[in-house]
C-alpha cells in the first residue's frame, strides 16, 4: 500500500461490474469529543440490486442519537445522491461537500437500535438538515482499483482510499442548529460488498489535531487473519502501517466493546500504540439469507502518543447465537 496511488478520476463514480453485490460507497465522519456530538454518514450504491444504502447518523450529547436509514431506489451508478443525501466533488481527492435534507428518528439512547423495530416504532421523527465541507489534511492513501483489500476482493472492495479531514459547516436537528468546525475521516470504495462475508473487522480512527492521528484496520475472512493496515500521522508526517493488532474488552450481553488497545507496526518497523474507551454506541445491522452482521459504531476517547484524541470505531461481526464472531480474538 502506498500514499495516493489514486487518480483524480477515482474520486468520481466507477463502472459497475456484473457482480450481483457490486457496491460503490462513500463515508464521512466527524467527532467533537468535548461536546459528545458526532456525525457518521454513508451512501452505498448497489445499482445491480436497484438501491442505495443511505445512512445519516448523529450522535447527540447525553447518549441520544438521530438516525435515518433508507434503501433508496436507483437505476444508475452515476452519482451519490439519494433520499435527501448528496455528496459533491468540489476538488478531486481534496474537497467534498456533503448535504442532507430529510428526517430522522430521534432515539433516547443509541443502543435502542438493538431492537430496531421497537426503536423506529416508538421514537419521534424530527427534521434534520446539514451542510458539511470536508478537506483532506494530508493526501488520501489506499489501493487502486486493480488491487483490492487483501483477502477481501470479493467481499469488501477492489478499490479503496481514505484520509483524515478538516470539517466545517452546520447540522440542524429539529430546528436547533450546531456549527461544526473540527476533524474527521472520509472513505471511498468500490467493488463487491458482502456484509456477511467477513467473520469480523475492526476499523479504529482517531484524530488529536490536524497533524496527529491514526487509522487502523484488522479483519478476518474465512480462516485467514490478514495482517491489517492503516496509517499513523505524527507532526504532519504520514507513515503507513502494515500490521495491526487489536485487543478489546467487552461488556455483558449483547457484548458491545467497552475499551481497546491498538498496536500498529509501521513500514519502517516501528511499533505505535494507542488505547481507548467507548463512550457512545449505536449498533447497526444487516440481514441477508438468514445471516446477521452487526456493526457497532462506537465513539472512542483515545490516548495516542501521550495526547487525547477522539474518533469513531467500527466493530463489524457476524453474529452467531448472539455472540460477535471476533469477541474472543480482537
Amino acid at each position: 500500500m502506498a500514499i495516493t496511488p489514486i487518480l483524480a478520476e477515482d474520486e468520481y463514480m466507477h463502472e459497475p461490474t456484473d457482480h450481483p453485490q457490486f457496491n460503490e460507497s462513500a463515508y464521512y465522519n466527524f467527532v467533537d469529543g468535548e461536546s459528545g456530538f458526532a456525525v457518521l454518514i454513508r451512501m452505498g450504491n448497489r445499482v445491480n440490486e436497484g438501491h442505495a444504502e443511505v445512512t445519516v447518523l448523529l450522535y447527540l450529547p447525553g447518549g441520544k442519537a438521530a438516525i435515518r436509514f433508507d434503501r433508496a431506489k436507483i437505476s444508475a451508478n452515476d452519482r451519490f445522491e439519494a433520499a435527501g443525501l448528496k455528496f459533491e466533488v468540489v476538488e478531486p481527492l481534496r474537497k467534498i461537500k456533503v448535504t442532507f435534507d430529510g428526517t430522522s428518528y430521534l432515539l433516547g439512547r443509541g443502543t435502542d437500535l438493538e431492537n430496531p423495530k421497537k426503536a423506529f416504532t416508538e421514537s419521534p421523527i424530527v427534521p434534520v438538515k446539514l451542510e458539511l465541507h470536508y478537506e483532506n489534511v494530508v493526501p488520501v492513501y489506499g489501493l487502486g482499483g486493480g488491487s483490492g483489500i487483501q483477502g477481501a476482493e470479493d467481499s469488501i472492495a477492489v478499490g479503496h482510499y481514505q484520509g483524515p479531514c478538516s470539517v466545517q459547516g452546520w447540522v440542524e436537528v429539529d430546528g436547533e442548529r450546531r456549527e461544526i468546525n473540527g476533524l474527521g475521516f472520509r472513505d471511498h470504495s468500490w467493488g463487491p460488498r458482502k456484509w456477511q462475508g467477513p467473520h469480523y473487522w475492526r476499523w479504529i480512527s482517531c484524530m488529536v489535531d490536524k497533524k496527529n492521528g491514526f487509522v487502523a484496520w484488522s479483519q478476518k475472512i474465512g480462516d485467514t487473519q490478514a495482517p491489517g493496515n492503516g496509517m499513523v500521522l505524527r507532526d504532519g508526517v504520514v507513515e503507513l502501517v502494515d500490521k495491526v493488532t487489536v485487543k478489546s474488552e467487552y461488556g455483558d450481553a449483547p457484548y458491545y466493546p467497552t475499551s481497546m488497545r491498538v498496536s500498529m507496526c509501521t513500514e519502517s518497523g516501528e511499533t505505535v500504540e494507542a488505547s481507548g474507551t467507548v463512550y457512545h454506541n449505536v449498533p447497526l445491522r444487516n440481514r441477508r439469507d438468514g445471516e446477521v452482521a452487526r456493526l457497532a459504531e462506537v465513539l472512542v476517547k483515545l490516548d495516542y502518543q501521550g495526547r487525547t484524541g477522539y474518533g469513531i470505531s467500527e466493530y463489524h461481526d457476524r453474529m452467531n447465537d448472539g455472540i460477535p464472531a471476533g469477541m474472543n480474538e480482537v
